[in-house]
């Protein structure tokens, strides 16, 4: 059964984007390796949220999951989808139960109200925050605001990174 997984970057505030919803405040450090490939290398399905994948589409000029299967949660976006991604409009309980029956684990992509839709489920399995260095003081919340998740997180580790990051593993218990 595959695991629903979240990773995503947070401000040492616990913003996800800024302000403006915005991420170049990230961008000093891309070059660091936080563990990207080998985290993609065990996903076969990115998920995410219409408003994300807009955004995306702004931030790169190609797609940046190739090989992946790749779901877009919302209505209002018509095909094609660039990297062939395709539209998800139905309900999450039903996409939950596909990503389950998938042989490799899925990642919901950024989207603090799509993974925070999901930890309000108990959907989540694990959750992997990088956390940076910055204050940004306001922007949009990696949690927002809403229903304490039925489960609780366990921390399976604790990495420190350079230029002050770190990276945070989270379990979520059955």
């Amino acid at each position: 059964m595959a695991a629903i997984r979240g990773m995503m970057a947070a401000s040492l505030d616990g913003y996800a984007a800024d302000a403006s919803g915005g991420v170049g405040w990230l961008a000093e450090f891309e070059g660091i390796d936080w563990g990207y490939e080998a985290f993609i290398a065990e996903i076969g399905t990115v998920v995410m949220g219409r408003l994300t994948y807009i955004h995306m589409l702004d931030l790169t000029p190609d797609w940046p999951y190739p090989g992946k299967r790749a779901i877009v949660v919302g209505r209002g976006l018509q095909p094609p989808l660039r990297g062939r991604a395709e539209v998800w409009p139905g309900d999450l309980p039903a996409l939950l139960a596909l990503l389950r029956a998938e042989p490799t684990d899925a990642w919901i992509v950024g989207g603090p109200m799509l993974q925070g839709a999901l930890l309000e489920m108990g959907a989540l399995d694990r959750l992997e925050l990088c956390v940076v260095p910055r204050l940004l003081g306001s922007g949009v919340s990696v949690f927002p605001a809403g229903p304490v998740p039925p489960r609780q997180p366990r921390l399976q580790s604790a990495r420190a990174l350079p230029m002050g990051m770190v990276m945070l593993d989270y379990a979520f218990d059955s």
